[in-house]
């Protein structure tokens, strides 16, 4: 091992500066006073260069050991050595946590009915999904006409849910970049690479619905031209520039983990101390700014963590700063309030530009608690005394969830898809299923029948198909896209509903929401998918594979209502009556280009799969980092030079 050389650290490709390789840690992440994190180039986990050190020291220890006069039995007994919980060293780095729903296909395949499949869905799993380069050039910056498109639909649609930029800051970048001639007034290379991430972020939606012909990726790539004299560590407008990298990161594939990107951003906020209340002098403005920015990077750690299972980025026990206050940037800047907190709350029922972002933070807020009361490990010890003590936290969860759904804000005339109150209600169902999955991850453990049990079961299934109802509605009212998280959310409500009706707790119950119609709605979705981002189709395939079985049982034991009468295993989706009219809609297929326009090389995403893991453990693999992404080989970055 000590012969091997390690490769650069990711704070230091990140930077493109040159790693030095040091133990414990690298010169660059020592003066930074960050961990030093490199990835295997072969397995893509991710380990501490001192970890690693550690051992190192351990196996050189132990090779002296085993070459002395005598081994006795203590001298073959490894000094324990402790992993970094921060780094998740201890974990693969391929695990995906029970908040990802697919620890019910434990129970879903022990069923003897599935074990025929079990080799198809391996095989399946095991063929290793591929993201095609693209011969893509960088795009030139936008005429004025459209250039404003572009900004009024950013503001319009992204920025009111991920309220991080300011928006007079990027008008005065557009203004330097379109409007002015003085020479002490040029635009800077920051104010070209921001400028031109929010026209590729904006442009994602408008060249799926056949709006513009430009290719968002030659925006990003132009983007990217700019990485090296720009910053992404060292400062508030370096964590706001991997924010936007984010952001785009979430629409396309960039080569890169999402949760890598939050979980260093989060640690620059830390380093920054904007995880505190403020005590410096500071505008009113800039301090709202600061927990803007805070509280987006807490969002991203909230919900890339919790796919995964991998430990908080910080916890809420160190957070001490506050929401930002619900209200516009301009009126902020004309408050006479000597500090933030004492900005007197709006009056008016009228959102704000703020209101959207703050109604988020407060879901994620409940949704960390969740994961932590009901998904904190895989131990085999009970979290709860009895299936009441479940049922009683179940509930305190729902009642907050209930609450905040009740204080959604109200738009009378919804421009986006943020604003609607589909919207709102997909992700109070998405965060209730997430809140029921959990609680029956916790009931097996004690018992799987009784009226507890049923009290539960049935919201997990209610809320599952209203997840895939509302997204098919959304889609039907071309108001919402398609991501990697989306997919993943629609795959896991499929298999709750599997889940759920395998369990058979009271099947007229369950059966008034159709369970073929949701199923293949749902499959029908998954295929949707596969059409857009075909390294999806591994995982439809499978889903296929278990709602025909599901359907075909349910049929046989007569227990679905009519299910002779729509079920039909070899139908496609797209072409089923019950599947919304924007799933063959052509403004939806302009990305075809996205996927089809390729050149021979492509990225594999290896997902280190093998025969001896089981069928759980490659679930997990494929769909968490198909999610979330991660670096599958060393000279891989989230940079431009991908394509």
């Amino acid at each position: 091992m000590t012969q091997l050389q390690l490769p650069a650290c990711q704070k230091c490709k990140l930077r493109k500066v040159r790693c030095d390789r040091q133990a414990p840690k690298c010169t660059n992440c020592t003066k930074g006073g960050v961990a030093c994190i490199i990835v295997d180039p072969e397995s893509g986990e991710q380990y501490s260069r001192g970890f690693i050190a550690q051992l190192e020291e351990e196996e050189k220890s132990l090779n002296e050991r085993l070459n002395g006069t005598q081994l006795t039995a203590t001298a073959t007994e490894a000094h324990s050595v402790p992993t970094p919980t921060s780094d998740d060293a201890g974990r693969r780095s391929y695990y995906v946590g029970d908040g990802s729903g697919l620890g019910f296909l434990n129970s879903i395949l022990s069923d003897a009915r599935w074990q025929q499949h079990r080799t198809h869905i391996l095989t399946q799993l095991a063929a290793r999904p591929r993201v095609h380069r693209q011969n893509l050039t960088p795009n030139s910056l936008p005429p004025p006409h459209e250039a404003q498109q572009l900004l009024d639909n950013y503001f319009r649609r992204f920025h009111i849910h991920h309220t991080f930029l300011l928006r007079e800051e990027v008008l005065a970048i557009y203004n330097r970049i379109y409007t002015t001639s003085r020479p002490d007034d040029a635009p800077s290379a920051q104010d070209l690479y921001r400028l031109l991430m929010v026209f590729a972020i904006s442009c994602t939606t408008r060249h799926r619905a056949g709006l513009s012909s430009e290719n968002p990726l030659g925006y990003f790539i132009a983007a990217g031209s700019y990485l090296r004299q720009i910053p992404l560590i060292g400062s508030v407008n370096a964590i706001e520039n991997l924010l936007l990298i984010h952001r785009f990161g979430m629409y396309h594939y960039i080569g890169t983990s999402m949760w890598d990107i939050s979980q260093l951003c989060m640690r620059q906020c830390i380093e920054w101390r904007l995880h505190l209340r403020n005590s410096e002098s500071l505008s009113l403005v800039t301090e709202q700014h600061r927990r803007r920015i805070f509280w987006e990077c807490y969002i991203l750690d909230r919900y890339s963590s919790g796919i995964l299972g991998r430990p908080f980025a910080i916890s809420e026990s160190n957070i001490s700063v506050p929401l930002p206050v619900d209200i516009d940037d301009e009126a902020l800047a004309e408050s006479s309030a000597s500090s933030l907190d004492l900005v007197p709350p709006k009056t008016s029922s009228t959102p704000t530009e703020l209101s959207v972002f703050i109604h988020c933070i407060k879901l994620r807020q409940i949704s960390s608690q969740i994961h932590t009361r009901f998904y904190t490990g895989r131990s085999s010890e009970p979290r709860f005394k009895s299936v009441g003590h479940v049922y009683t936290c179940f509930s305190r969860f729902r009642t907050d969830l209930n609450l905040w759904r009740s204080t959604m804000p109200c738009f009378a005339s919804p421009r986006s898809l943020y604003e609607r109150p589909e919207w709102h209600d997909f992700l109070y169902e998405k965060d209730l299923m997430l809140l029921a999955r959990g609680a029956m991850h916790n009931l097996t453990l004690h018992s799987t029948t009784g009226a507890i049990t049923k009290m539960i079961v049935i919201p997990c299934y209610e809320s599952a198909s209203r997840v895939i109802e509302l997204y098919a509605d959304l889609m039907d009212k071309q108001a919402i896209t398609w991501t990697r998280s989306y997919f993943q959310m629609i795959f896991t409500a499929g298999l709750t509903i599997i889940f759920c009706l395998s369990l058979e707790v009271e099947t007229s119950i369950l059966e008034n929401r159709d369970a073929v119609r949701i199923l293949t709605m749902c499959h029908g979705i998954l295929n949707f998918f596969k059409e857009k981002m075909p390294d999806a189709g591994s995982f439809a395939i499978v889903f296929g594979v278990l709602k025909d079985e599901c359907i075909r049982h349910r049929v046989n034991t007569g227990s679905t209502h009519n299910a002779n009468a729509i079920y039909n295993p070899t139908s496609t989706a797209p072409d089923d009556p019950e599947l919304p009219a924007s799933f063959s809609n052509p403004a939806f297929e302009s990305t075809n280009n996205e996927v089809n326009t390729v050149n021979a090389d492509s990225i594999d995403l290896g997902l280190g799969l093998t025969d001896n893991l089981d069928l759980m453990t490659q679930l997990e693999a494929g769909l968490g980092e198909y999610a979330w992404g991660w670096i599958p080989m060393e000279d891989t970055d989230f940079t431009p030079e991908l394509y």
